[in-house]
């Protein structure tokens, strides 16, 4: 065998062996690829299930579906009694939306005016009340919306100021509650868009502190 012959083989083979290093490098790169894939994948998941988990928590203090009636029951005016100085529930029967009080306390800070359940504090004081809500719409809307508003105030220099919603796009139960601050002069009233039972909805306040 001659010296180019030798040569030419020991390039070849040097050649080869860079191929098969490249070609090993390239495997490696693409099998870490995949693990990073598969990582990345299962963490998706594992996030996706988290959020979905929580959702429905997070949801609560807005305004969250309930089919059950019973809501009254668990913040009933009746069973505060000795336990807060003021309370109010309102309910209506009629096709028109009018509110009528269902039970109320005597001689109490709490009272329905033109359809608004008023704080008729005469010294303007500050007070804290949990608002409650519930509305049983009847009709799949695209949007059924339930809010409770506190007015505008003239005396207080106040703009009126949405305090809670709650919407749902099908038959059911919407229930709201919402902690609030009143000055005596301020009123609330609740906004209800879209068709709902007038006997099985109902809403109303008890003074806190």
């Amino acid at each position: 065998m001659s010296v180019r012959e030798e040569a030419q083989m020991s390039v070849d083979a040097e050649s080869a062996g860079r191929r098969m290093e490249g070609q090993c490098r390239s495997s490696q790169k693409y099998l870490l690829l995949h693990v990073w894939c598969g990582l990345l994948t299962m963490a998706l998941v594992i996030m996706a299930a988290f959020i979905a988990s929580i959702k429905p928590k997070s949801e609560q203090p807005s305004g969250s579906q309930e089919n059950s009636p019973a809501v009254s029951a668990r913040f009933s005016p009746e069973g505060l009694v000795g336990k807060s100085s003021s309370y109010i529930e309102l309910q209506t029967h009629f096709s028109e939306n009018v509110w009528t009080t269902h039970v109320a306390c005597k001689s109490c800070s709490l009272s329905l005016r033109q359809n608004c359940i008023y704080f008729n504090s005469s010294s303007h004081e500050r007070s804290h009340f949990f608002f409650y809500a519930q509305v049983v719409f009847r009709k799949n809307l695209t949007r059924n919306l339930v809010m409770l508003i506190r007015n505008a105030s003239e005396y207080a220099k106040k703009e009126e100021r949405i305090l809670v919603t709650g919407e749902s796009a099908t038959v059911g139960g919407v229930w709201l509650g919402k902690m609030v601050t009143l000055t005596g002069g301020d009123s609330v009233r609740l906004s209800i868009t879209g068709e709902y039972s007038r006997s099985d909805s109902f809403w109303g306040a008890f003074q806190l502190y």
